[in-house]
């Protein structure tokens, strides 16, 4: 009942309207009949009466004898006409305070188009303890219910077309929200050309005055090519727009970004390289990748999540120098299927250990296939993502049998709350599916991810211009490529943490801090000599490694993921850098031939900068 008030209380206030019009055509039906005997202007009489009231004007004078029903509705209709005024009145000065409010905080976040991606957005921003102000901005007429609910809130809500509306109104609401100071604009609506459209507008009227990161909403992989040669063809033009930083997301990367984040998956990797920390003689490069196991992942279900999983999974589960991560994927017909996505992903057969195995066949052999598995290479995490919730159940049930103590992560996209019907190891489940889950501040926003992805590409800046090779380029105008290559390290940096920590078990994080900050000290006097004698720098860099062999072993591990994140993308062995044709010269698998006769090329010295950034004191 309480959820539904406002229903109600819209129910309710029609009824006690069309209940004050029957009463007052009643009412005045009867005081008119013995006075107007002209049916037309009778009915006229009547109508004109009743509209008369709901105007503060009463139609028949005080001292006329009338009817109980027309004393009723004289008190009535004036009653609802100053509540519906009230209620307009007050919801006029709530959005005036709401803008005032959002207007001037340094954390306000635009809000493009009232979907369903956007409402759920709003609803998990409000939630959560943060201190951001929203703004709500959309080309379609909002409900009054809908509106008094998000006003409520906090949440100033504007409609506006920005294709049909003149200049003026566009530049008062541009005015109203500060759009040049705003933290955060999302771009929300369902089709990618509509997404387009409105950020291409937005940002040939703006002039940020700070940072500004766009999120938009974009599936296609060509729109997002046009985004970025717009943005970059303005910026040209308007240097303030460089404080401009775009992001592109979908539901997909979202849901696939969320699931690798889950403390399961996390969990499984801890495990397997959990006998780092039992290298007790003296540490090697080889001991180190030797003490690491296979990482294994099966996988039920080929559909539009596969692709963008993999790909994930090439890059923040790469573990070892030898072994790439191996994934089983299992479906009916599932050569066919990865035959076909292969097509087009080439690259994935280089960063992964894929086995397919077709599902199409009787029962026993699957149950067959599932024994070996658990007696040969059980897997470390299972992902069961079919899209029907049935199959999903059945398949969780067949391999809880025989991997019961593995991390389980199962897709549901029906609204049916599974936890009644999961087995009683549902510790070990995760349920996924709803839009809810991944329009989180965490998930789509993931500040700190970007931050360190920042902070990467700065420090990358200042090793190539203490290397001779000039300045870099700042974060917002890199290339949509380098932005992913720098956010894929970051994602990358909790494995290597946990790495660092198990190597140095026997230390504090203090101390740790405090060793890889003596070693960055020892690298940076380095690089001061390669400004001087470049030869003499790789030599004594190639010794510096040899005396560090975890700091190596870390180098190598960061290089083989560059090289999985662009395999990937996929990029191929080229000897010119070329993001339209993907190429790249330092695509090369052997790290003896990197720090060998490729080490001008490839700079291997930056991959060791990404250990370093994990743990660097801050100045």
């Amino acid at each position: 009942m309480r959820e539904n008030k406002a229903y109600y209380r819209k129910k309710l206030y029609l009824i006690l309207v069309i209940a004050t019009i029957v009463f007052g055509i009643h009412g005045l039906y009867e005081y008119y009949k013995l006075k107007i005997d002209n049916p037309f202007q009778l009915i006229s009489a009547v109508l004109y009466g009743n509209i008369k009231m709901f105007l503060f004007a009463p139609p028949i004078s005080p001292e006329a004898d009338v009817s109980i029903t027309y004393e009723l509705a004289k008190w009535m209709a004036p009653i609802l006409t100053s509540a519906f005024v009230f209620t307009k009145i007050s919801l006029t000065l709530l959005h005036l305070k709401n803008m005032t409010v959002n207007r001037f905080s340094n954390n306000h976040i635009l809000i493009f188009e009232n979907t369903l991606m956007a409402e759920t957005l709003i609803n998990n921003l409000t939630n959560q303890k943060n201190s951001y102000k929203i703004s709500l901005i959309s080309k379609h007429f909002f409900d009054d219910n809908w509106k008094t609910k998000y006003e409520k809130k906090g949440i100033a809500v504007y409609q506006i077309d920005f294709e049909n509306s003149d200049q003026n109104e566009i530049n008062e609401l541009m005015y109203n929200v500060n759009i040049n100071n705003v933290k955060y604009m999302f771009f929300c609506s369902e089709v990618d050309l509509e997404n387009y459209a409105l950020y291409t507008n937005i940002i040939k009227r703006i002039r940020p005055k700070r940072h500004i990161t766009c999120y938009v909403n974009c599936e296609s992989a060509t729109i997002s090519t046009y985004l970025e040669d717009m943005i970059r063809q303005e910026s040209e033009k308007e240097e303030k727009l460089k404080n401009i930083d775009t992001v592109h997301f979908d539901k997909t990367d979202l849901t696939v970004r969320m699931l690798l984040s889950y403390d399961s998956v996390s969990k499984s990797i801890s495990d397997k390289i959990d006998n780092l920390s039992l290298i007790t003689e003296e540490c090697s490069v080889e001991k180190i990748d030797d003490s690491i196991g296979e990482f294994h992942i099966l996988m039920m279900g080929i559909n539009e999540l596969t692709t963008v999983l993999l790909k994930n999974i090439s890059n923040d589960i790469t573990l070892s120098l030898k072994k790439n991560t191996k994934v089983s994927i299992i479906d009916s017909d599932a050569e066919n299927y990865m035959d076909e996505l292969l097509m087009y992903n080439e690259g994935l057969r280089k960063s992964l250990d894929l086995e397919v195995i077709d599902s199409a066949f009787e029962k026993g052999r699957l149950l067959k296939y599932l024994r070996e598995m658990k007696k040969e290479n059980p897997p470390s995490l299972i992902f069961i993502l079919n899209e029907n919730i049935l199959v999903n159940l059945e398949m969780l049930k067949i391999v809880d049998r025989y991997f019961s103590d593995v991390p389980k992560i199962v897709r549901n996209i029906s609204d049916v709350d599974l936890k009644y019907i999961l087995p009683k190891n549902y510790d070990k489940i995760k349920i996924f599916g709803d839009v809810s889950q991944i329009m989180t501040q965490d998930v789509i926003i993931s500040e700190k991810l970007d931050n360190h992805a920042k902070k990467f590409n700065d420090n990358y800046n200042n090793a190539s211009e203490s290397a001779g090779m000039g300045e870099g380029k700042k974060w917002n105008e890199l290339s949509n490529v380098k932005k992913s290559s720098s956010r894929s390290s970051a994602t990358h940096a909790k494995i290597k943490e946990m790495m660092i920590a198990k190597i140095f078990a026997d230390k504090t994080k203090d101390e740790i801090k405090s060793y890889l900050s003596e070693k960055f000290e020892e690298f940076t006097n380095l690089q001061n000599i390669q400004r001087e004698d470049k030869e003499e720098f790789k030599i004594l860099f190639r010794k510096y490694l040899k005396e560090n062999p975890s700091l190596d072993f870390l180098s190598r591990l960061e290089h083989k993921r560059w090289c999985n994140s662009y395999y990937a993308m996929n990029f191929k062995y080229g000897e010119e850098k070329d993001e339209a044709m993907k190429t790249h010269p330092c695509l090369i698998d052997d790290w003896e031939i990197v720090i060998g006769k490729k080490f001008d090329i490839c700079h291997p010295e930056y991959d060791l900068l990404s250990v370093f950034i994990l743990f660097q004191k801050e100045n």
